[in-house]
């Protein structure tokens, strides 16, 4: 019963360990635009997006600079650029 309680606690340890990773690259990623959300944009410095090669909805993100001239960034959803070639 000693090893049977000693594996559950080595299994639950790798197992909140090995999600660790994952927590830290959430966080790292850029806030979701949400619908009524403001945002203060003063200029844009650069847009990124995932390229697709047919007509979908992509992940984009936006690198931007407020009236204060604070670094910002937003993860957004547009249409991908194969959609404007159709």
């Amino acid at each position: 019963m000693n090893i049977r309680n000693l594996s559950i606690a080595g299994l639950l340890a790798v197992i909140s360990l090995s999600g660790s990773p994952l927590l830290a690259k959430e966080q790292t990623q850029f806030p979701a635009y949400e619908y009524g959300m403001p945002l203060d944009i003063a200029r844009v410095i650069h847009i990124e997006e995932a390229t697709s090669p047919v007509c979908e909805v992509v992940q984009a993100r936006m690198t931007y600079l407020n009236t204060q001239g604070i670094k910002k960034h937003v993860s957004f959803l547009q249409l991908a650029e194969a959609c404007s070639k159709q």
